[in-house]
């Protein structure tokens, strides 16, 4: 039997724009994104957070030496002051963490990542912070809570790694 030459003209145009539409689909790869953010999920991006999620849990274990491990050389925090004598660097954030952890009781620090931003070696992670921690006080226990907007600025090293410039 005999098919009319427009059937075979459709039934070839349909079988074209297939063709055509699985192509499309195929090459349009939809974005992942780090769970429960908007954050897409590249190789840099997943590196930063995996290097603030260390820092989130040496400072729960109060692990001094590993938050140092994963501060830059040119670590620098002005304290947020106009004045000097509250700024530190790398040598001075030893010391600002033993006598602040020191008197950490307990602790409960959770982030929620919402921007990361890449310029050059730089990244900026724009996160908020929800946390609460007892210390110790001359005057007995406090507490505290933190819900705050931070940023992390962290810098990528000759070896790939990512360390924090600011904001442990």
């Amino acid at each position: 039997m005999l098919v009319p030459c427009k059937k075979r003209m459709t039934t070839s145009r349909l079988g074209a724009l297939a063709v055509v539409f699985a192509a499309a689909m195929a090459g349009c790869g939809h974005t992942r994104y780090l769970a429960g953010t908007t954050i897409p999920a590249t190789e840099d991006n997943l590196a930063i957070v995996e290097t603030i999620e260390q820092y989130r849990a040496f400072l729960i274990e109060k692990n001094i030496d590993g938050l140092l491990l994963l501060a830059s050389k040119k670590y620098f925090e002005d304290g947020g002051t106009p004045q000097a004598n509250d700024d530190y660097g790398y040598d001075g954030l030893r010391e600002i963490l033993t006598s602040r952890l020191g008197r950490v009781q307990s602790l409960r620090y959770d982030i929620e990542y919402q921007k990361v931003t890449i310029r050059g070696e730089q990244a900026e992670v724009d996160a908020f912070l929800n946390g609460a921690f007892e210390l110790q006080s001359e005057t007995g226990e406090r507490y505290r809570r933190v819900n705050d907007h931070h940023r992390f600025l962290l810098e990528r090293t000759s070896n790939g790694k990512w360390r924090f410039l600011n904001g442990m």
